[in-house]
């Protein structure tokens, strides 16, 4: 970022996805497509003019974030660094699928930095490349930017922002950041970065 310059990231959390309740990584659920269009709707009459879009690969994110750079004409650009942490062999499973698994998801829920779930993404990977994405992200033009992205990415970049200890398992247990939300978070740039956290998980709908 250039110095006296400041940059507005609105990060939207997907729409609530279809299917039964499932710990919903890297498998690439849907939202109805009638959910994203009024999601794109709301957001195209919103107050606040995103001259960019960024997105997570993932299709809950990227078929509203397609729609919404189509209809306002915005530039977009796909990273796969802002996916969902990869939940291993639980990912996309439905929970009443997951008797056998409940010992081993109550152990990484008390502590995820340090219990990793069978063949998933460790926490520590995860934080890795969200906040690497972060700083690329900070080069970005646009003043007014769209993140579509995930509840843990989100999560990870709050920490990040606000110097929580990420490690903390009630980051992911206690705070809540629902469906179809936006949190804000604003960057000036002067001789160091400043950061301000303006709105945590403001619905959208």
């Amino acid at each position: 970022m250039v110095n006296g310059t400041t940059k507005n990231i609105y990060l939207l959390r997907h729409g609530k996805v279809e299917g039964k309740a499932a710990l919903n990584g890297l498998s690439d659920v849907l939202v109805n497509p009638n959910l994203q269009q009024r999601i794109c709707d709301a957001l195209a009459q919103n107050d606040v003019a995103f001259d960019g879009v960024i997105t997570s690969p993932l299709r809950r994110c990227s078929d509203l974030a397609n729609l919404y750079a189509q209809r306002m004409s915005v530039p977009l650009s796909v990273a796969p660094d802002f996916q969902e942490m990869n939940f291993g062999e639980v990912d996309g499973v439905a929970f009443d699928e997951l008797e056998d698994k409940w010992v081993m998801l109550d152990t990484f829920w008390q502590d995820p930095a340090n219990h990793q779930l069978t063949g998933a993404e460790s926490l520590q990977a995860f934080h890795n490349r969200v906040t690497q994405a972060w700083s690329q992200l900070l080069n970005d033009p646009s003043d007014n930017l769209l993140l579509v992205t995930h509840g843990g990415v989100i999560r990870m970049l709050l920490a990040h922002c606000l110097d929580i200890d990420w490690k903390n398992p009630s980051l992911y247990s206690k705070l809540s950041i629902e469906n179809a939300s936006i949190t804000h978070i604003q960057v000036t740039q002067f001789a160091q970065s400043f950061i301000s956290v303006k709105a945590i998980g403001l619905p959208v709908l």
